[in-house]
């Protein structure tokens, strides 16, 4: 809404005086008009919801709605063409797929029910017109975060396959590969 910003930066103030911090949640390649350059270098992090670019409101444009291109263009839409640094922003990464099997019935599935389905197919990023990220793409997703912004940020755990293909130990198990330092969660 229009007073988006002045309320972002209002809050951003009572925030910091509580000793709290202020994050967001923003589409890959949209900067809405109503959200200034002052507001947007109130949050302490930018997190880039780099999926979605196809889904059920576009059932007849099947395909991944997560790519690894589609994350190389958010971050570099982020990182160039508003005042955030690559060290506030987050590369959000997906935990789920969706299916246009039936196009007059999209729907949303997750990476634990595929790799329940058959263990291969978290190597993979789509299973005839299932769209997902598989482990691969998730660790290049990593080591694209990894040199370009602050981390990655995940929607949404539980949508996980709590098994040894799990997407977010390929995530620590990248990080770690590649050096990076982190959590006490991580135990690393």
């Amino acid at each position: 809404t229009q007073g988006y910003s002045d309320f972002v930066i209002e809050l951003k103030s009572a925030l910091t005086s509580k000793g709290k911090g202020m994050t967001a949640a923003f589409p890959g390649e949209t900067k809405f008009d109503n959200i200034t350059d002052e507001a947007l270098k109130t949050f302490d992090f930018i997190n880039i919801m780099a999926y979605d670019y196809t889904g059920p409101w576009n059932s007849t444009n099947p395909g991944q709605h997560s790519s690894y291109k589609n994350a190389e263009s958010s971050v570099n839409f982020w990182k160039n063409s508003t005042v955030v640094s690559g060290d506030k922003l987050t590369l959000g990464v997906p935990f789920y797929g969706y299916d246009f099997s039936n196009s007059a019935n999209v729907i949303a599935f997750t990476f634990g029910e595929m790799v329940s389905t058959n263990n291969s197919y978290s190597e993979i990023d789509n299973v005839g017109l299932k769209y997902y990220n598989g482990r691969p793409t998730i660790k290049s997703k990593v080591k694209l975060a990894s040199e370009q912004v602050s981390g990655v940020m995940i929607w949404e755990l539980g949508q996980d396959s709590f098994s040894e293909y799990s997407l977010l130990k390929t995530i620590h198990k990248e990080y770690t590969d590649l050096g990076v330092k982190t959590t006490n969660l991580c135990d690393n």
